[in-house]
């Protein structure tokens, strides 16, 4: 045969495997898994595929379905209500049929923009949904029935009644609320529920929350945002299960108390020092506050941290603390430190009077703040500057820079510093050549950056600003946007 022939041959063989349907072979298990990562709406016409693919669809096991304002008006609601209602009628109906599938529904995520809050119809249908989804065994409900409804002239705002048939999901293990009304006439039982969140939700009764702790033996995390009333919050807890907990307050909200036994992590946006009790929370190690501080709290702040004696990370955010200048930390087992800062131009003074484990110190904002720390510690930095697209890197902006890391006096181990592009590290060399002194003791760094250009440039930058540098690394990262905005 000659060597034309045997190419020929060979493409032709090629060809036919090409047009063998490999997908065809794979296992059921691997085709859902493949179906899972559609769109919801995306997973009905895959049963016109062939007889095999008919009732495949029905064995993803995480929905979700959306609503938004876009078909916002009364056709585009009835034509969401009807597409859910019949996608899960037709689940139903493709179980029924095929006995070689699992039916749990593990994730069901429901999302509608404008729910008409008295609409007896649109009721029935969520009760329905959530019906046939409980019946399913659902492991993760994310339920969320948004309503602009607002009476201002009594400045009264509606909420949604919690569905019943969420009371009989007895196998949940995450449950994310937004915008309904909890009241004491639920008895709640979720013996598996390991993750709650609450956002947007009125507590009717002072009883609620504690009643709703008491029906979650097996509760882990616990986070409540913006609840809606004039209401004292006291989170008590005896469980050793629940060890984190988030509370991010709004003006009409008064946290009195946090009696948590064993939580761990803690994360506090909007709460005063002044008026809270912690005194039983003596297990945590995480801190995270983003608080509203002022002078008068100062006190409370530091004694705070101080009387816990298992603290290892500790996270200070100024997005809302413009008062607070001065504190002093004071605490035998912390290891890590951090400031966040998406402020406008603030200054912050922190003296380590006693931290004998300290490691590392973090820095995460913009350039334009002036925080002075003193440690006797070497420790590791990390310093996450953030940009906007069009900032003006100007004489201006590298003076703040500068000053931000000068006044940080401590030895350093290892510094990486975090920046959308080089140029925001690349000095001006009228004003390298303006100090010609050393100016930061570091000894190694390792630089990450979303573009990096003119590397060389950099690198005589970053020897002017540290000629005691013994290592450098430049890395390019896909992306710094996680680094770019405040969390909202």
């Amino acid at each position: 045969m000659s060597e034309k022939r045997v190419k020929t041959t060979s493409k032709l063989m090629m060809f036919e495997e090409e047009k063998v349907d490999r997908i065809s072979k794979l296992h059921d298990e691997i085709l859902i898994h493949i179906l899972s990562f559609l769109p919801t709406e995306d997973l009905l016409p895959t049963s016109l595929i062939s007889k095999r693919w008919r009732f495949l669809w029905c064995s993803v096991p995480s929905l979700n379905f959306l609503q938004t304002k876009k078909i916002g008006h009364l056709d585009g609601q009835e034509m969401f209500y009807n597409f859910v209602d019949n996608f899960l009628e037709n689940r139903k109906r493709g179980m029924d049929n095929d006995d070689h599938h699992d039916s749990v529904i593990t994730s069901f995520k429901l999302y509608i923009d404008q729910y008409d809050w008295d609409n007896a119809h649109a009721s029935h249908f969520i009760d329905r949904w959530l019906g046939l989804v409980v019946e399913n065994k659902v492991k993760e409900i994310h339920l969320v029935l948004w309503e602009e409804k607002y009476d201002r002239e009594n400045g009264i705002m509606y909420y949604t009644s919690l569905p019943k048939p969420l009371l009989n999901a007895k196998y949940l293990t995450i449950l994310n609320l937004v915008r309904v009304d909890l009241d004491c006439s639920y008895t709640f039982s979720f013996p598996y529920l390991k993750s709650l969140k609450l956002c947007v939700v009125r507590f009717a009764e002072k009883d609620v929350l504690d009643n709703l702790l008491l029906g979650s033996p097996s509760l882990e995390r616990l986070e409540l945002s913006n609840l809606c009333s004039d209401y004292k919050l006291h989170i008590h807890s005896d469980s050793l299960a629940l060890k984190f907990l988030e509370v991010v307050v709004s003006d009409n909200i008064v946290v009195e108390s946090i009696e948590v036994v064993n939580l761990e992590s803690m994360r506090l946006v909007g709460v005063p020092f002044e008026k809270i009790n912690l005194m039983v929370c003596k297990r945590i190690r995480t801190l995270w506050l983003g608080c509203d501080f002022n002078m008068n709290e100062l006190s409370s702040l530091e004694y705070l941290i101080s009387n816990l004696p298992l603290l290892e990370d500790l996270t200070l955010s100024n997005d809302q603390c413009l008062g607070l200048k001065r504190i002093k930390i004071s605490s035998e087992s912390l290891k890590s430190f951090s400031v966040e800062n998406s402020g406008d131009n603030t200054e912050m003074n922190v003296v380590v009077e006693s931290a004998p484990k300290l490691e590392s110190f973090r820095y995460k904002g913009k350039h334009k703040f002036s925080i002075t720390m003193e440690s006797s510690n070497s420790l590791n930095g990390t310093f996450i500057i953030l940009a906007w697209p069009w900032e003006k890197f100007d004489g201006d902006w590298f003076i703040n820079l500068l000053n931000l890391l000068l006044n940080l006096n401590c030895c350093w181990n290892k510094v990486t510093l975090h920046v959308d592009t080089l140029k925001a590290l690349i000095f001006p060399k009228n004003l390298r050549r303006a100090c010609r002194s050393s100016l930061l003791n570091w000894k190694h760094l390792t630089v990450f950056a979303t573009r990096v250009e003119k590397e060389s440039e950099l690198r005589d930058a970053l020897l002017w600003m540290s000629p005691s540098l013994k290592t450098l690394s430049i890395l390019k990262r896909s992306s710094l946007a996680c680094y770019c905005y405040p969390r909202l």
